[in-house]
């Protein structure tokens, strides 16, 4: 079971409310690392799991403490650092570096990508498949995607690496009962809702994603997010998941399907529903997808977000989907740039303090944002830290990110003097498992200062 996030404790006085900060600066370009000018900071109050007040104050950026970091600041895997770390209990900045400026954050995106879906879809949220037959013709077949990538095509007695996803198999033995002794002339694929037929891919992707089985393609209609082998988390995707569901479709309908042609289409208003199977709730594709840092999940719960807000399907839709969901937050977007819903972008941007804030609000119980926080990876238990930051195993909880041009690192400390610590690290530049590793170690002597942390 993963661990709980550090929270705030139930014995303090009920006139003591967890402060979340929120101060973010103007948007700037990813390779712009000038501060903004002004050093006052907005506080939040949060004041239900629901409902927020804010109340603006004067009040120090960052608190003088006794204990230095500086070595591992100045450590030279450490490159283009962005970072702040914030004591829950005081809501004083124990350490900011470029805090309010807007940067590619990798995986940590996801962080901001689940918030979204949780603000609009809701944690019970279900994506369902749906097969209809023709109205003229019973042997053409119309499968529809709508969006739900853990669509498998293992057998009953299987499981792919989405526990308890709905299952082609299931799809068949409907369309059996409603056209017993049918054979299919026609195969339509429909995978209209999120655009590209063939499924839509990201200029500044790297195409390695796809053979290293970190990424596939993103389309509406797709199986076991068009891995090669269903149970193996990073197994090597497609070329086109549309193509292939039709496949795995079509041998899944045996001998009924065996001589039918597979094509891309429309499904006609007038086609009538034979079988239907609903996914998993979303909550759960958010546990998967922080713990283990799915991208196909990711950007799935980024196209529904797009579809629910009305902003349309495509990458270019995701910004301002993603604004308009989170705009009764009250967090300051003015950081915020989304290129994509994984953070696998170089020109995605959040600033460290938009991170913290955001993690202020899955701290303070906001909303459904308790889907977050069990859902982020804890160290020392299996996930992306399983291996990572182990002398404070089950004391840090944080959502991990990588891409070429940086190392990224977000979540919460419960330290060794008591203390809670909200704390976002963007390690930034052309980067190796060295840079990982100091950022690491800066993590580290965060976490061994605690509450006594310095700026210098």
């Amino acid at each position: 079971m993963k661990q709980a996030l550090i929270g705030i404790s139930s014995g303090l006085v009920a006139g003591l409310l967890f402060l979340s900060i929120l101060f973010l600066g103007p948007l700037s370009n990813r390779q712009d690392s000038t501060p903004v000018a002004s050093e006052a900071v907005t506080v939040s109050a949060v004041v239900s799991s629901s409902a927020q007040v804010t109340e603006s104050a004067s009040v120090s950026a960052v608190a003088t403490q006794s204990c230095s970091v500086k070595e591992y600041l100045e450590a030279e895997g450490i490159l283009d650092l962005q970072a702040q770390v914030v004591d829950v209990s005081t809501s004083a900045v124990l350490l900011d570096r470029n805090a309010k400026v807007g940067a590619r954050t990798a995986s940590v995106l996801k962080l901001v990508t689940a918030a979204a879906a949780l603000e609009t879809l809701g944690p019970n949220y279900v994506v369902t498949t749906r097969v209809y037959v023709d109205a003229a013709d019973p042997s053409i077949l119309y499968l529809v995607g709508a969006g739900d990538v853990t669509l498998s095509r293992t057998d009953v007695n299987s499981q792919s690496v989405y526990k308890n996803a709905p299952k082609l198999s299931t799809l068949v033995r409907q369309i059996s009962k409603a056209l017993p002794s049918q054979t299919f002339s026609q195969i339509v694929l429909d995978s209209t809702l999120f655009g590209a037929k063939n499924g839509d891919w990201k200029a500044d992707w790297d195409k390695k994603g796809i053979a290293e089985g970190y990424m596939s393609r993103v389309s509406a209609l797709q199986v076991d997010g068009d891995r090669n082998n269903p149970a193996g988390k990073d197994s090597a995707r497609g070329s086109d998941p549309v193509a292939r569901a039709g496949k795995w479709f079509k041998e899944a309908l045996g001998a009924a399907g065996s001589k039918a042609a597979v094509t891309n289409g429309v499904a006609p208003t007038s086609a009538k529903e034979v079988a239907k199977v609903t996914s998993r709730p979303i909550k759960e594709w958010i546990d998967y997808m922080l713990v283990v840092s799915d991208n196909t999940l990711a950007e799935a719960l980024a196209r529904l977000v797009a579809v629910d807000t009305g902003f349309g399907s495509s990458f270019a839709s995701l910004d301002g989907a993603y604004k308009l969901a989170l705009k009764n937050t009250g967090l300051d977007l003015s950081s915020l740039r989304i290129e994509d819903g994984s953070g696998l972008s170089d020109y995605n941007a959040a600033s460290p303090a938009l991170i913290n804030s955001l993690l202020g609000l899955v701290q303070a119980g906001y909303g459904d944002f308790e889907v977050i926080k069990d859902g982020m990876p804890v160290a020392g238990t299996p996930g992306s830290l399983s291996y990572r930051l182990e002398d404070a195993a089950g004391r840090i909880t944080a959502k991990t990110g990588w891409i070429q041009s940086g190392y990224t690192l977000a979540g919460f400390m419960q330290t060794p003097d008591g203390g809670n610590l909200i704390f976002t690290l963007l390690n930034l530049g052309k980067v190796s498992e060295a840079n990982r590793e100091a950022m690491d170690d800066l993590a580290m002597a965060i976490y061994n200062c605690g509450t006594k942390l310095g700026n210098e």
